[in-house]
């Protein structure tokens, strides 16, 4: 046998010789080295992802008169780990909205857990952000409050609004939250613009301002203002006016000398003279029967005749004797 031939048998032979001895052991090596680098390259395709997942609140029924006070978060945001292929199917179908049942209206906080998130079998959840949230509530109250009426602007010229203005109706209920509710003072209607009126009666239905967030109103959300435009009047005082008898020469009043406010137009008032403003009680037209030898006395109302003006004495009425 030539050396080439032995060399070829004797490599044959341990070729033989490695392969099938002890290949129960061979067997298992190589099953664990084929999970063990199976298990490798599972780690390796692992990736770790970030999804949000929106919130759904059941919040109490109005019945049970609670408000929850806490801002919430549309989503929250869960990190989860698996597969490359597993997340990007479960980034594909999205994961269903967590839903906190919060209709007893006591709860003081939520915390986020795996129950409340449906996630495949294959994806393991990591962490949620925020983990937990705290919650507070309010008693939901009512709260009758005055409507305040304001305006904007001034009437024409020679003019100006009178008095108040009149609002109907003059109340409105608020509901909400107790600490927003209890703090309002007042309901404000938008602004009256009286720009350019004139003398007249004026009516409009104004809205009400929107409360404070979180707060309603209830019923009419406007109301009826009413605004008296008339000429702008001015006012003097003319004092120690003489008075005047009329209708019998030796009669004279007590007291004599009486005080009188005159109001009208500002461009009227401003041109009177003292000696225009004449207080004065006519016997004659009073109706009284007498004679020029005999003697009395009566009370008679003062009058100032004005063109465009009005007056008042103070005292208003004097005795007149004779």
């Amino acid at each position: 046998m030539s050396t080439l031939t032995r060399i070829f048998v004797a490599v044959s032979r341990w070729v033989r010789e490695a392969l099938t001895q002890n290949i129960g052991l061979k067997a298992i090596s190589l099953v664990a080295a084929l999970s063990l680098a199976a298990y490798t390259r599972g780690q390796l395709d692992r990736t770790q992802r970030t999804i949000p997942v929106g919130l759904v609140l059941r919040l109490p029924p109005d019945r049970k008169h609670r408000e929850l006070m806490t801002p919430m978060p549309a989503n929250i945001d869960v990190t989860v780990v698996g597969t490359t292929s597993a997340i990007d199917r479960l980034i594909q179908t999205g994961i269903a909205p967590a839903e906190l049942d919060l209709r007893d209206g006591t709860a003081e906080s939520v915390t986020f857990d795996k129950n409340m998130l449906s996630l495949p079998p294959d994806v393991e959840l990591r962490f949620v952000d925020p983990p937990s949230i705290n919650l507070e509530w309010q008693d939901v109250v009512t709260r009758t409050v005055p409507i305040q009426a304001s305006r904007a602007g001034q009437p024409a010229k020679g003019y100006e609004v009178k008095g108040t203005l009149e609002v109907e109706p003059k109340e409105v209920d608020m509901r909400g939250p107790a600490s927003l509710v209890e703090v309002l003072q007042y309901a404000r209607l938008a602004p009256f613009d009286v720009t350019g009126l004139t003398e007249g009666i004026y009516r409009r239905r104004l809205a009400i301002d929107d409360p404070p967030p979180r707060v309603r109103i209830l019923g009419s959300k406007s109301a009826t203002v009413t605004v008296i435009v008339a000429r702008r009047q001015t006012e003097v005082k003319f004092d120690h006016r003489p008075v005047e008898v009329v209708g019998l020469p030796h009669a004279h009043a007590v007291p004599a000398l009486v005080d009188v406010t005159v109001s009208g137009p500002p461009e009227v008032v401003a041109s009177l003279r003292a000696d225009q403003v004449v207080p004065r009680v006519d016997l004659g037209g009073a109706g009284i029967d007498m004679k020029s030898d005999s003697h009395g006395s009566t009370t008679l109302k003062l009058k100032v005749e004005l063109a465009n003006a009005d007056a008042e004495c103070q005292p208003p009425t004097v005795t007149v004797r004779w």
